[in-house]
């Protein structure tokens, strides 16, 4: 596995690939009015003097165009491994909560109908 970039570097990187010029006047400014973060927040953030929590990485994200995961990970807040990791499988009961929800009536509903046609084991 090749060594992770330091977030700074990442940032400097990623801002730059959007069009934001951190050497020129202003750009960082601009960059953090987008993000909506202060000045003085990005301002450490490009320093490495301070890594960004995990609620700013979802605006840094969508300002960059890319996905939250990639900002987490970049700022060490979760594995780089688990970026493209894949999701476990759900269990039945949580897809049975997903498709109706808590209420115990409509989950035994849907588990009749489900053993009636044959897909529901346990």
């Amino acid at each position: 596995m090749a060594p992770q970039t330091s977030f700074p570097a990442w940032l400097t990187a990623e801002v730059s690939r959007c069009g934001y010029d951190f050497y020129a006047y202003g750009e960082q400014s601009r960059f953090a009015r987008d993000v909506g973060l202060a000045d003085s927040i990005v301002s450490r953030l490009v320093r490495g003097t301070s890594t960004p929590d995990v609620r700013s990485c979802v605006p840094i994200a969508k300002v960059l165009g890319c996905r939250t995961v990639d900002v987490l990970a970049a700022a060490g807040l979760i594995p780089a491994e688990e970026i493209d990791a894949p999701p476990r499988p759900l269990t039945q009961h949580e897809h049975l909560v997903g498709l109706v929800g808590e209420d115990p009536g409509a989950q035994d509903a849907v588990i009749v109908l489900l053993r009636a046609l044959g897909k529901w084991t346990s």
